[in-house]
This record gives structure tokens, C-alpha cells and sequence, in this order.
């Protein structure tokens, strides 16, 4: 699931001019979706993997990322892991019975961390991304300070990052163009020191069964690589949902980051399905 032209195996099947008019495009029908009132603000930002051009619309609006940051929480076990491969971290087991002030989750996780009974942190890790369980990220962050009393490896992976400051990222915002990124480095094979787990990260992360979003705007079996985030601001009954991730198109994979606001996390969720088909009909028609 990482960049094939790292092995020397490059070929190019897309026309490669530039996406104006589908910058045009997308930017008429967020101001439609705005008149409508199912939208009140979107940012997309789209790359070309195969050496191509980029596309943004409002790319340096800031949102309040949620649940994205699950994915910096499986970059620091996955780095942790490289660098101290005599521990078998992912084979540790964590039980966790401290589940106050969890923000309750519009698209509730078809799976989720029970209280008081042990799982693997390996375990964990798949139900935090597959299913953007709260319960695991709770528990896998609290368990850190366990691994690493003396060293907050949580703000070590925001700095290397360079998304968010580290101080209290729950509170902090994040563009469409920065998150963007740290999906550009596992496809490059460069968040980490080996191929190998960057490939289980994407692997991973093609497994979300969050398919409202980008999903919903490609063909079937057409594989994403994905994380979702929602956030509700309560006393404005605001609401933000956001996808970003990889979509496989054959042999030109592409990257799409959409974050949105508005009023209803269902139009929302409708609204990144109709840019993300938006997106992927432009790259098929391109298909040399």
C-alpha cells in the first residue's frame, strides 16, 4: 500500500493537467450546499500520488480535528515498537476502568473497549482506527504514561509531526493541507523507520468501517485508507465531520482530505460523499 515507484516500478496512467476546473466545480457546489443550509463551511485538499498536481479549496481553514487524532496515537505505538522491538508492546495488555468525559460518538463504534477486562494493545490499536473506538484511545493514551513515565511520547510524536502544538491538542486545530501530510508520509514509506510498518499502518487504516464519508463516493472495491473525526460544539450546535485518507485508484492512487461544518452530521457526512465522487469522476476521466 506504499508508493510502488520506491521499488523502481513507475508508471504514469493519468493525464496529469492541472484540476482547475475541478477546483471550479467542487467550489460552486460547496456554495450551492451552503444555500441549501446543509453546509456551513468545507475545506478540501487533493494530491495526486503519482507525481501529479494539487488542488485546494480553503486547504489553510482550520478545524477542530476529533477523532483524527487517533491516527497520531497508532503513529507513536508503531514508532515505540520499531525502536524497542525486544518488549513486544503490541502483545501487552492494558484493562482500563477510568471512562469520564468521553465525548459520546455520533457514528457509534461497532466494536468497543469493554471496562475491567484486559485487551492487547495490538488489539486496541485496531478497534481505536477500524471502528474510532474512544474507549481504546482513551486507554492507550493513559497507558503510555506507563511505558514512558518520564518522557511524554504522545507530544514527542505532535512535534515530529508539526500538526498541532503539543500542549493541549484536544483543544488545538488542524487544516485539510497539514493532516494531509501525514497520509503523504506512510504512502512515501517515510513516518517511520521501516517500510514495513508504514505498510501496517495503511493496512490498518483501509480497514475503517467508516463508509459515509469518502467511501460512499468511489466504486465498490475501490480500497480506502481513511480516518474519520466528528466534534460537537454543544452550546452552538455546531458539527464537524471530516475524512481523510488514500484512495486506490488503480495504479494512480490519490489523496483526499475534506473536512466540513455545519448543522447534521448526515448531510455532512452526504456532502463529503458527493466531493469524494466529484473527485474520483474527474481521475477516472483521465484514464489513458
Amino acid at each position: 500500500m506504499i508508493n510502488t515507484s520506491l521499488d523502481c516500478d513507475y508508471r504514469s496512467h493519468i493525464g496529469k493537467s492541472d484540476y482547475n476546473k475541478l477546483r471550479n466545480n467542487l467550489s460552486n457546489f460547496i456554495q450551492w450546499k451552503k444555500q441549501t443550509g446543509d453546509l456551513a463551511e468545507a475545506s478540501v485538499y487533493f494530491r495526486d500520488l503519482e507525481y501529479g498536481p494539487t488542488m485546494g479549496i480553503r486547504e489553510y481553514s482550520m478545524f477542530s480535528p476529533a477523532s483524527l487524532l487517533k491516527l497520531p496515537i497508532l503513529f507513536t505505538y508503531l514508532s515505540y515498537n520499531e525502536s524497542h522491538p525486544d518488549e513486544d508492546i503490541m502483545d501487552k495488555e492494558i484493562t482500563y476502568q477510568d471512562v469520564k468525559n468521553l465525548p459520546v460518538a455520533y457514528f457509534t463504534p461497532k466494536i468497543s473497549m469493554q471496562v475491567g477486562k484486559p485487551y492487547k494493545v495490538n488489539d486496541l490499536l485496531g478497534y481505536m482506527i477500524k471502528y474510532s473506538d474512544n474507549v481504546s484511545a482513551s486507554a492507550l493514551t493513559l497507558y503510555l504514561e506507563d511505558i514512558s513515565p518520564t518522557e511524554d511520547l504522545l507530544k514527542n510524536t505532535f512535534v515530529d509531526l508539526g500538526i498541532l502544538e503539543p500542549a493541549q491538542p484536544s483543544d488545538q486545530t488542524v487544516n485539510v493541507k497539514s493532516y494531509a501530510n501525514l497520509f503523504l508520509d506512510l504512502y512515501n514509506a517515510s513516518a517511520f523507520d521501516k517500510k514495513e510498518t508504514s505498510e501496517r499502518a495503511l493496512e490498518l487504516l483501509s480497514q475503517s468501517d467508516f463508509n459515509k464519508g469518502i467511501v460512499a463516493g468511489v466504486p465498490i472495491g475501490i480500497k480506502v485508507a481513511h480516518k474519520f473525526g466528528e466534534r460537537l460544539d454543544s452550546e452552538a450546535n455546531i458539527k464537524q465531520l471530516h475524512d481523510c485518507g488514500i484512495v486506490y485508484y488503480p495504479d494512480n492512487p490519490y489523496l483526499l482530505c475534506i473536512m466540513t461544518r455545519g448543522y447534521d452530521f448526515d448531510k455532512l457526512a452526504v456532502t463529503i460523499s458527493a466531493i469524494s465522487r466529484q473527485v474520483y469522476e474527474e481521475v477516472n476521466s483521465r484514464k489513458l
